[in-house]
């Protein structure tokens, strides 16, 4: 009998399990409400895979598919109007993981993974809410709108999943520094820009905030009266973060090359005439209308809290703010700032009273509940075929391109940019025969505009980009299909499900 057992006490490691379980209980007893919403969430995200499998969706298997076989690009050879142009592939590396998962297990963990990431930001950013002060009702009364947002905006299958988790622990370590936390874990920020810069342009916006936050430092340096020691007594950490921040985004296969990406799409305004995302968020009033209600009431509680609220959160909702402003795609990290840096706000100018008693029993059956609904949702998407993924694109007009270019070799096709990358993908041999796809940043302001009025035709009989093409494959939603259809010389070959597939001219 051993000498525990002989005195009664239980083994330490017996303890601590013990006290984990409970823990882990009382942690789920508190979050049971989060829970609940996150799992309607993800069950709703996955049931509706298929609406938000898009072109982005398509563009990361390509392109990684791409890499796998030849490594790092360096010139196109995809599309024909880019074919040549020097190709910086910024998110090389979230391309070839998600090719990688779809080579393992189809568009079905493909899809499952992408959901799983975009839960993965929201739940570090109501954890960042609770690090930084935030009480457990402010955290309930914003979760609501900041998650329309985040989720309104992070819908679709892309490569832009890797970056929600890394922004939202970038702006956890930065807000926790700029409280005071004079912890050499922010350094860590580094790490992450870096891992983020080969994964998602959006990493701009995740420099922007680091220099925002070392500002914030050596602002707080100088007010503390530290300039009268030298340089030498202000922190190195807000140096590093305004100085180190912008170079991380040189740290990939590229080098400094890496800029003409950012410059070509962050700073490109020509984007807002082909990218309904890049538009800014007043073209769409569903997201704009809560938007500028949740956005106003922040400026009340900043203007309310002055000082008493802490500066870096304020700035970084103003920059989250403008940036959403400029473009509906920026919503999403909108939503995952406020859900981080708001509800601490609440709390510190509205200090909660005594939490409501807990129904335990309850709440963990909530939270059961939950898994459940979980799991049999990721079950069933899991055993779902490829083509259930794929219904939004019609199997017939992939049929009809293939045949028609087997039949006319020489043959060029003119492919709406919704489609470009999935019939790309279908077919390889289609390779230099399209036009282009949605990576805009490989064309000149010249091409775009060209693009832009081939498929606007503001004219019958106008001469455009599109008229050395002899195959078209045009969205059924656009306005301009239709002109383009009565052409003509133009024969239908099929009119699918939100595709019509037709010949213009053909060859003799």
């Amino acid at each position: 009998m051993s000498s525990s057992a002989a005195t009664g006490v239980a083994p330490a490691d017996a303890t601590r399990d013990y006290g984990s379980v409970h823990a882990l209980i009382a942690w789920l007893d508190a979050n049971s409400l989060l829970i609940l919403g996150l799992a309607v969430v993800a069950v709703v995200s996955l049931v509706q895979l298929p609406q938000h499998i898009t072109q982005d969706t398509w563009l990361a298997l390509v392109d990684g598919r791409y890499i796998a076989a030849h490594g790092i690009p360096q010139h196109d050879t995809l599309f024909a109007i880019t074919r040549g142009t020097h190709w910086y592939d910024q998110q090389w590396l979230a391309q070839l993981a998600l090719y990688g998962l779809n080579q393992i297990g189809g568009l079905a963990l493909y899809g499952l993974v992408y959901v799983a990431l975009t839960m993965a930001g929201f739940v570090l950013s109501v954890g960042a809410a609770r690090a930084l002060g935030a009480s457990e009702r402010h955290i309930l009364w914003v979760l609501p709108f900041a998650g329309f947002f985040y989720f309104a905006g992070s819908s679709n299958v892309r490569t832009q999943g890797f970056a929600y988790a890394l922004f939202s622990a970038t702006l956890w370590l930065l807000a926790r520094e700029t409280r005071g936390a004079r912890d050499r874990r922010v350094y860590l920020v580094f790490v992450l820009l870096i891992l983020w810069g080969n994964l998602h342009g959006s990493v701009t916006l995740g420099v922007a905030l680091a220099v925002l936050a070392g500002a914030v430092l050596l602002v707080q340096d100088l007010s503390d009266g530290r300039w009268r020691g030298g340089l030498g007594s202000v922190r190195a950490r807000s140096v590093a973060l305004i100085v180190a921040s912008p170079v991380c985004l040189l740290i990939n296969p590229y080098g400094p090359g890496i800029a003409t990406y950012y410059r070509e799409t962050v700073f490109n305004p020509a984007f807002s005439k082909v990218v309904s995302e890049w538009q800014p968020i007043t073209a769409s009033m569903a997201l704009a209308v809560p938007f500028f209600f949740v956005a106003a009431f922040t400026v009340w509680l900043m203007g309310r809290g002055g000082r008493r609220l802490a500066a870096f959160d304020q700035l970084a909702m103003v920059v989250l703010a403008a940036a959403a402003l400029l473009a509906v795609r920026n919503v999403a990290w909108y939503g995952l700032g406020a859900m981080a840096l708001v509800p601490g706000m609440l709390t510190r100018l509205f200090p909660s009273g005594e939490p409501a008693p807990r129904r335990t029993r309850l709440n963990l059956s909530l939270v059961g509940v939950s898994a459940l609904i979980v799991l049999v949702a990721v079950i069933s998407i899991a055993t779902k075929p490829s083509s259930w993924f794929a219904r939004g694109y019609d199997a017939r007009a992939l049929a009809a391109v293939t045949r028609i270019a087997r039949e006319q070799p020489g043959a060029k096709i003119w492919v709406d940019n919704r489609f470009a990358d999935w019939l790309l993908w279908r077919d390889p041999s289609l390779a230099g025969r399209m036009g282009y796809d949605i990576r805009f940043e490989l064309l000149t302001a010249k091409e775009l505009d060209g693009i832009t009025n081939a498929a606007a035709l503001p004219a019958p009989h106008q001469p455009s980009l599109i008229d050395g093409y002899h195959v078209l494959v045009l969205d059924r939603s656009s306005a301009a299909t239709p002109r383009l259809l009565a052409r003509s010389g133009t024969d239908v070959v099929v009119r699918g499900h939100g595709v019509t597939v037709a010949t213009w001219r053909p060859l003799s």
